[in-house]
């Protein structure tokens, strides 16, 4: 829970559920980078000293994320793409009292270790090398109605786009500053795991 009495209550989502098609079809969220943790241990790390909830949004066996003892949330709208993952987050979010709905991707170790307070108020999309990273974002769970109401709209080419709903808000770019590595680095592909995997055994991470 945050130490600053006047933030609002914040939950987090992290979403795990890509196919991970470069990576053999793995959980990237489930990849070692030390011997002890995973991708998801440093994601969840930097998140849980500032939030009141956490959940993963992940379809298939819920099962294998059951080390970490937190809810797993399917997309109830699995043709809707990562929209409907932060739909079922805020949806969860109200159910827990929050305000405030915080998403990362599970495959982006290396966000910084006060991410949620920097990305408040909200609406805001984190900015880095002069590019938005849609789904490091907070949403004010007050907006899942007008989600709800975007995802039954017929289907055109900007439906599925999340920076394309996120305008319809005002979300504000927070821009971060250049760092080695790039704090929202995502592992894609066999090289980039091999890169983070590196980037730990020499120090060079937060966690």
């Amino acid at each position: 829970m945050s130490a600053f009495p006047s933030s609002p209550r914040i939950a987090a989502l992290v979403l795990a559920g890509g196919t991970g098609s470069r990576m053999g079809g793995c959980d990237k969220p489930l990849l070692p980078l030390s011997k002890t943790q995973t991708v998801l241990d440093y994601v969840l790390a930097a998140l849980r000293p500032h939030c009141a909830a956490l959940a993963l949004s992940a379809n298939g066996d819920a099962s294998r994320f059951a080390a970490w003892n937190l809810p797993v949330l399917p997309d109830t709208q699995a043709d809707m793409g990562p929209l409907a993952g932060i739909l079922e987050g805020l949806r969860w979010a109200e159910s827990q009292n929050c305000s405030v709905l915080i998403t990362v991707p599970g495959d982006t170790p290396f966000i910084p270790a006060d991410l949620p307070q920097l990305l408040l108020p909200a609406p805001a999309v984190a900015v880095s090398d002069n590019r938005q990273h849609h789904l490091v974002a907070s949403w004010p769970t007050a907006c899942r109605p007008a989600l709800e109401d975007w995802l039954k709209q017929p289907d055109h080419k900007d439906k599925l786009r999340i920076r394309c709903f996120a305008a319809t808000l005002g979300v504000r770019d927070v821009v971060f500053p250049a760092h080695t590595p790039d704090l929202f680095f995502n592992i894609n592909t066999p090289d980039e795991y091999a890169y983070a995997r590196k980037l730990v055994h020499e120090g060079l991470t937060h966690v």
